[in-house]
């Protein structure tokens, strides 16, 4: 084995360690059958509300529209609304990246969804309850000019939230498999004479059906371990219910004082469907995440056929659903200098300097950069031997990515179980855990950002670095590295990005440690969490800023660290 072996086999052993082993550990701890069997009859007692999911009432001289989740119980409501949330989120991806590929459509519309998709935690939450507010929301306020108004309660907000927030993500997915099909395909069917419509329906569908797959696990994923807007909406019983609400609450109340069989058996729920839901994916996951490599430095080939009139109409509904999931984004970042409630110049902006807003931000700068430069170093040697065809490629990838199956909240379950009696546990040192957390979950963004890279580096560079004498490792760190660093700058600041937005072990693990004033060792999305509970839409101008700051300052910071080591290397 040489040195190179060595370094791969040892950023293996650390993601079984302080991701895998954990998890295991946390299963040999308790009972996992007990464990379960005593959530589910905790859910059982929950009885269903029976409300109808549609009700038209007078209230005001107003109709007033109620739309509610058909509540079926906290365990199907738990289970089933995801699958909703992935289904409309795929299928509008779908449709959409079938139009931006076949048809004459301004850029413009291809690009917008990338912006809609930037995380601001629980801002963008409070900005869509904002704008649907029953009293003083902007829709409302327009409805009412018409005698209408219109509430969304309960799991149904938290649905269209999601909806609204993963369409982005299942497009972007699309949209990156599309760009590495052969073109053949396509332009065989069009040179028989078929029509853009029957060329999408009878070879891009079927072309494009293992990133159909993937966006619809991935974002049953997403939506199952959501905390975001289950924390808002919270007020409502059905959303109480949502399993992810359950073990995060259980979590922050035993903590300190032992989980119960029940608190352990609502994350062993959420980590079993999620692992299900991996498992049946994963041939399509692997094969999809594989094609990013190629899709990140190849250009979009599309084509411009002119859209029908029957097109045209699609496209300018997708295009509305497009304004609806942009609008979370931009009301939050408006709210930086507009109250998006009461429509009035934000007067609250130097709030911004208090104590303890001040050092969660600089905390998520520093564990943003961290955790991006640990997940960096683990995720090298992987995707390297990926990408030069090793005989455990399919193994690497499978574990390069699991850590995308796994919620947040079962991360934090583990670390506690498993660390919680060390001198360094996540109790007296969370920072130490948020960091370890924070690089294995977002390991796969940063696994396929390299090996994009990696696949279009020629070996030449690497093996006339052995003629002249190098050893294998710094063959590659003198000649590879320092190119695929330079080459993958942009994708890494995108990750740093997830890094410091990330919600499920920031509102778990960093609210273990001091939270307040200049010793607090919180991130800044557990500070914006304790806030906006409490003051709701009064500090989302205050935070719509510094989670800019924080985001912007990671990525350069991140961008320099990486120009460094590739200059050390070089």
């Amino acid at each position: 084995m040489n040195s190179l072996d060595l370094y791969a086999a040892t950023s293996v052993a650390v993601v079984l360690a302080l991701f895998v082993a954990p998890l295991v550990a946390l299963l040999a701890s308790y009972n996992p059958a007990v464990c379960v069997s005593a959530a589910i009859q905790d859910l059982a007692l929950a009885v269903p509300l029976g409300r109808s999911p549609v009700e038209v009432v007078r209230r005001g001289g107003l109709t007033v529209v109620i739309a509610r989740w058909p509540d079926l119980g906290p365990l199907l409501n738990s289970l089933l609304l995801p699958l909703v949330v992935a289904s409309v989120s795929t299928l509008v991806g779908l449709t959409y990246t079938l139009l931006i590929y076949l048809y004459r459509v301004p850029r413009l519309l291809a690009t917008l969804p990338l912006l809609a998709y930037l995380p601001i935690p629980f801002v963008k939450v409070l900005a869509l309850q904002s704008v649907l507010d029953p009293d003083l929301g902007l829709v409302n306020r327009v409805l009412r000019l018409f005698g209408l108004a219109v509430r969304v309660e309960g799991l149904a907000a938290v649905a269209l939230y999601q909806a609204l927030t993963f369409f982005p993500f299942s497009y972007s997915i699309l949209l990156s498999y599309a760009s590495v099909l052969p073109r053949e395909f396509t332009e065989g069917a069009y040179s028989l004479g078929s029509p853009p419509r029957v060329a999408a329906t009878r070879v891009l569908v079927p072309l494009l059906r293992p990133a159909a797959y993937t966006s619809l696990a991935l974002t049953y994923v997403l939506s199952l371990e959501d905390l975001e807007a289950p924390l808002i909406f919270e007020w409502y019983p059905d959303v109480r219910g949502l399993l992810s609400y359950r073990a995060y609450v259980h979590f922050i109340s035993e903590v300190y004082v032992g989980f119960s069989t029940r608190a352990i058996g609502y994350a062993l729920i959420v980590l079993t469907a999620s692992l299900a839901i991996f498992a049946a994916s994963a041939r399509y996951l692997v094969a999809v995440y594989r094609s990013f490599g190629a899709a990140m430095v190849r250009p979009l080939g599309v084509y411009r056929s002119r859209a029908s009139p029957e097109v045209a109409l699609v496209l300018a509904v997708l295009t509305a659903f497009l304004a609806l999931s942009l609008l979370p984004t931009l009301l939050a970042l408006a709210s930086a200098v507009v109250d998006p409630l009461t429509l009035r110049v934000s007067p609250s902006l130097h709030l911004l300097l208090d104590p303890t807003r001040v050092r969660s931000t600089l905390n998520t700068i520093a564990y943003t950069t961290l955790s991006l430069m640990l997940s960096l170093a683990i995720a090298l040697p992987l995707a390297y031997k990926s990408s030069r065809g090793s005989r455990a490629q399919r193994a690497i990838e499978a574990l390069a990515v699991l850590p995308l199956s796994v919620p947040g909240v079962a991360v934090a379950y583990s670390y506690v179980g498993a660390f919680g009696s060390l001198p360094l546990s996540p109790y007296n040192s969370p920072w130490l855990y948020l960091v370890v957390s924070y690089s294995l979950r977002r390991l796969p963004y940063v696994y396929v950002a390299l090996r994009s890279t990696l696949s279009s580096i020629p070996r030449d560079y690497e093996e006339a670095a052995q003629v002249a004498g190098a050893k294998p490792l710094r063959a590659v760190a003198t000649t590879v590295v320092p190119i695929a660093l330079l080459t993958s700058t942009y994708s890494l600041s995108l990750a740093s990005v997830t890094i410091a937005t990330e919600v499920s072990t920031s509102v778990t693990i960093g609210g273990l440690g001091p939270t307040q004033g200049w010793g607090s060792t919180a991130p800044l999305v557990y500070t914006i969490y304790r806030d906006v509970t409490a003051a709701g839409t009064t500090l989302v101008g205050v935070y719509s800023v510094a989670v800019l700051v924080a985001v912007l300052a990671s990525a350069l910071l991140v961008r320099l660290a990486i120009a460094l080591v590739a200059k050390y290397f070089s």
